[in-house]
């Protein structure tokens, strides 16, 4: 079946559109990307939603955003709909604007009613709430989707996406689905960006070519415990602007130091919160292939930090595998909502803690 996934991330730039043909379900699930677009936020509308993350405005416009993203989700999945005509199920993650798994609090906006009623199609939406419901994080949930795209037969894999949080998902050769294990290990593209555009004037930090200018001395090496405790909690964890946002990245922007220098710190913050992680929780030293996706994949100076922490593992691009890094996590709620549909649980006890696996997501009937 033909199935549209939908996606806006921490970054809160945009929306990812992933059109998928889709077949079977479980460990037979086989997925092709027909088509991909992005389609980026307006600045006053990113304004708005990163205001709404960092509790800057009232419920009301809370639910104004939800209206008004239902009609950019719902936009988003037309255009692919024009251009390739009718699809049978579209999956919404929807954007995030609160997430406090601690007390089993998440927020995703963008409602799937509108969606439903302006592209005439079932959707499924609102994936996190249920395993917060089973005692669980609420994330990550695209291990299960690794799993389906990424496990091998023979090689130690471990699956990074970096958005503005990075998460990891750990695949041990031959695994089954009960040994996958994964975390948000911290921050990826979000403190980079920040800085980025209070220190640059520009979103993010292309190819990495700004913190390649600069130095990232640190005065906290080996003590991350000082920037944040996430660092030094074990799995399952999940992180967000909660923790990684505007108050955290500010610390930065003040510094009495080389703007280059700052922005490079901000970068190996990120690649040494990941290798760190990785070593301490992953169990396979440095001996796997570490396949990375989301828009840090594009960071050339992050994935050279990433090659100097790890010098022992194989590190790719998703694009060499045949799955498409800036595509990956569109895709996953593509799938996500096809096994929704097909009552598949798709959380992974071992990556989010929850309780047991559970059919995620809320199903709207066009």
């Amino acid at each position: 079946m033909k199935v549209i996934g939908l996606m806006s991330g921490t970054s809160c730039d945009g929306i990812d559109a992933a059109l998928c043909e889709i077949s079977g379900s479980g460990e037979t699930l086989r997925a092709e990307l027909l088509d991909f677009s992005c389609f980026a936020f307006e600045e006053n509308l990113r304004e708005r939603i990163l205001r709404a993350c960092n509790n800057g405005c009232d419920a009301q416009e809370v639910a104004r955003l939800n209206v008004v993203l239902g009609e950019e989700f719902a936009r988003a999945a037309n255009n692919l709909i024009e251009k390739h005509g009718k699809v049978d199920l579209i999956g919404s993650h929807g954007q995030t604007v609160c997430h406090l798994p601690a007390e089993k609090v998440t927020l995703q906006i963008g409602e799937a009613a509108i969606i439903a009623a302006r592209t005439g199609t079932d959707v499924v939406a609102d994936f996190r709430p249920r395993d917060l419901a089973e005692g669980g994080q609420g994330a990550p949930l695209v291990p299960y989707v690794d799993w389906i795209l990424l496990r091998h037969s023979t090689k130690n894999r471990v699956a990074l996406n970096i958005g503005g949080i990075a998460n990891a998902s750990i695949l041990p050769a031959n695994c089954a689905l009960k040994d996958v294990r994964a975390w948000d290990t911290g921050p990826g593209n979000m403190v980079i960006d920040a800085c980025a555009e209070a220190l640059f004037g520009v979103p993010f930090d292309k190819n990495g070519e700004l913190a390649a200018r600069g130095n990232p001395a640190s005065w906290f090496y080996g003590d991350m415990a000082r920037l944040s405790s996430f660092f030094v909690e074990s799995p399952p964890k999940s992180a967000g602007r909660e923790e990684f946002g505007a108050r955290f990245a500010a610390g930065f922007h003040a510094l009495n130091r080389d703007l280059h220098d700052i922005l490079a710190e901000v970068t190996w913050i990120s690649a040494h919160s990941i290798a760190n992680s990785l070593r301490d929780f992953s169990g396979f030293g440095e001996d796997f292939e570490l396949i990375i996706s989301g828009g840090g994949a594009f960071n050339s100076t992050l994935l050279q930090m990433l090659r100097d922490e790890i010098p022992g593992a194989t590190i790719l691009r998703s694009d060499e595998i045949g799955i498409r890094a800036d595509a990956k996590e569109a895709i996953a709620f593509a799938i996500l909502a096809s096994e929704t549909i097909n009552g598949i649980p798709t959380n992974v006890p071992g990556a989010t803690g929850a309780r047991k696996a559970a059919i995620l997501g809320k199903i709207v009937r066009a």
